[in-house]
């Protein structure tokens, strides 16, 4: 009982050092900005608030480095190598340094971030990542590279401003833009016209459906992927899926694939595409052939069903019919509608008609989705640095 109480009493003693230990300490001296026209202060000031964010290590304040630079009257400025790393890390008393530097290569800089440890006089964390040649925008360059050095996840729309031309340009020329992604659910109601309309609320006897009015509700995804951004405007492809019927018991599914043009700023877009959907036809013939006549629709005869089925004299035709076979119908899709932003999330609202591919039936629907603007940490140019290659090697 003893020897478990010391036991608990070990461990309890080593759990409260370990929450009372001080941070490690790190300074942020100087940056080589010789071959890329910076203000090196700014950049310092940026690293020390990333640093300080991050909150993995206690950050030496300047003021304390400036004041062991006159006491000791030491030079901090152009202070890369390691012999002068150590000599000032042990001035400081501090455990790391965070040093690097920004390099032009022909239309691009590269930032280096690297982390010396005075203790053992050596480098043991760096990363190099490669952006557009774009002075404005390099104290934006320190927080991603920071966030790279620390495996922390930096924002999407950032980080493709900052690597991607085509970004770039959209978000100069709209600061107040960013990317629409409308990847989400949606639901909506479609209406059908024309003769199908009456053929869906008819008896079934007839080859109608015994809907109570033509229309449906409909559930599906959207996928859409931008190929091009620039300026105000997007240019995407979707791919939708959908299932309607459902309230009827039916299954229905059909499938659109648009291309479009979306505007960034106004949410407003358009687009066109081919759609197929599965349907049920069968082959007969009308012996009432007028169609404003009533009882037009009763006199359908159906190829198969209809006793006596003789369609000698009469005109025979495939069409919409609840006892035919399985078929798919295409159609040309076209839509438009305005994505609503509120925070994070996206609303877009659609309305879209498609055309008849067979018959003189329209469908004209609307539909409403959502989804929430996610953070990811992706890596449009490469990214070099000990922590960072993959684990299969190679560039």
């Amino acid at each position: 009982m003893k020897k478990m109480f010391l036991l608990i009493a070990a461990v309890l003693v080593s759990f409260t050092a370990r929450a009372q230990a001080p941070k490690q300490s790190v300074a942020i001296l100087d940056f080589d900005t010789r071959s890329y026209p910076v203000d090196v202060q700014q950049v310092l000031q940026k690293a020390t608030i990333e640093m300080m964010r991050i909150n993995q290590y206690e950050v030496i304040d300047k003021y304390d480095i400036e004041f062991i630079a006159k006491r000791d009257n030491v030079q901090l400025k152009g202070c890369f190598s390691k012999i002068c790393l150590k000599d000032i890390g042990e001035r400081l008393q501090c455990d790391y340094i965070i040093t690097g530097s920004y390099d032009l290569l022909a239309d691009k800089v590269a930032l280096t971030i690297r982390m010396f440890e005075v203790k053992t006089g050596a480098f043991v964390n760096s990363t190099s990542r490669i952006y557009l040649n774009i002075p404005e925008q390099s104290l934006a360059m320190m927080e991603v590279s920071l966030n790279d050095l620390y495996k922390l996840p930096s924002d999407e729309q950032l980080v493709r401003k900052l690597t991607v031309s085509e970004d770039y340009e959209s978000a100069l020329n709209n600061p107040n833009a960013s990317v629409i992604n409308n990847n989400g659910p949606r639901i909506g109601l479609t209406a059908i016209a024309g003769p199908s309309a009456s053929i869906l609320t008819l008896d079934r006897k007839y080859g109608g459906f015994d809907y109570a009015v033509p229309l449906l509700s409909s559930f599906g995804y959207q996928f859409e992927q931008v190929f091009v951004n620039s300026g105000n405007f997007q240019a995407l492809v979707e791919f939708i899926p959908l299932v309607a019927g459902l309230e009827y018991g039916r299954i229905i599914p059909s499938a659109s694939v648009l291309l479009g043009m979306r505007n960034s700023r106004t949410g407003w877009e358009f687009a066109i595409g081919p759609n197929i959907t599965s349907t049920v036809t069968g082959e007969g013939y009308y012996t009432q052939p007028n169609k404003d006549l009533p009882g037009h629709y009763e006199s359908w005869r159906l190829n198969g069903f209809s006793p006596g089925y003789n369609p000698t004299g009469w005109e025979e035709i495939t069409r919409l019919d609840s006892r035919g076979d399985f078929a798919f119908a295409t159609g040309l899709i076209i839509g438009g509608g305005k994505t609503i932003k509120s925070g994070r999330m996206n609303f877009p609202i659609n309305v879209f008609f498609v055309t008849p591919g067979r018959g003189d039936s329209w469908r004209i629907g609307a539909s409403v989705g959502f989804n929430i603007v996610r953070k990811k940490t992706p890596r449009p140019m490469r990214t070099f640095g000990s922590d960072l290659l993959p684990a299969g090697g190679g560039f």
